[in-house]
């Protein structure tokens, strides 16, 4: 099983839909995963997922399921810098207290580490659900293969989601994965179900944040949601 993750085209957040550059985005993302085989589509609730999904489903003639608990996630930073918690500066987060306990969020400034915590436990439980109607059951870090596929599946989100997602499937600490990775708009992140058995797989990552559709279209990656020097 191969999952495509998949942030949203440019948007416009106040309309919840995509800008004009957003909707390029998506037509040539949609010529891109065409090619790729996508089997199933799946979305977030929300609009500007959606619609990037849409030219996809008509382009490979696939009618997309919603997912509600792949919603971009609302966790603002205690911080006065109107952020979220999971686009936190680096350098609050690779510190040597919040290094050497791992997963111990009460050393990073501006996370609400209990708030963190209970999203974090729902989305396993809703992951955990989600993969095993596939056929997947989580087992520590790894999965208990029920029913192995070779489905190819896109999945619309967000990139807050996305990273506590991918942080989710790789067993990595979710604010090393926040300050470490970033997801372009319409990006396509790629995660393999790695059998090296008849019984386990262990998710691996082919690639991340990967925009082979925009340079087709001589397209420029897209900036919302990264910050400072980036040019």
């Amino acid at each position: 099983m191969k999952l495509y993750l998949i942030r949203h085209g440019d948007p416009d957040y106040e309309n919840d839909t995509l800008t004009e550059r957003g909707h390029q985005e998506a037509m040539a993302l949609a010529t891109y995963l065409q090619r790729e085989g996508i089997d199933q589509i799946v979305s977030s609730p929300l609009g500007r997922a959606r619609d990037t999904a849409q030219y996809t489903a008509n382009a490979i003639g696939v009618e997309m399921s919603i997912e509600p608990w792949m919603a971009e996630l609302s966790l603002p930073s205690t911080l006065d810098d109107r952020r979220s918690a999971w686009d936190t500066h680096g350098e609050h987060i690779r510190n040597a207290r919040f290094l050497n306990a791992g997963y111990s969020l009460e050393h990073i400034p501006g996370v609400p580490a209990e708030e963190t915590r209970s999203i974090l436990e729902s989305m396993r439980s809703e992951s955990d659900r989600f993969l095993a109607t596939l056929g997947y059951v989580r087992d520590d870090g790894v999965y208990r293969i029920e029913q192995p596929n070779r489905l190819r599946i896109a999945i619309f989100a967000h990139g807050g989601f996305g990273l506590f997602w991918l942080s989710l499937l790789l067993e990595i600490p979710p604010a090393l994965v926040w300050s470490g990775f970033f997801f372009h708009t319409s990006s396509v992140t790629q995660i393999l179900f790695d059998e090296r058995s008849d019984s386990l797989a262990t998710p691996r990552c082919l690639m991340m944040s990967a925009l082979p559709h925009l340079y087709g279209e001589s397209l420029e990656p897209g900036r919302a949601g990264i910050q400072a020097n980036y040019s």
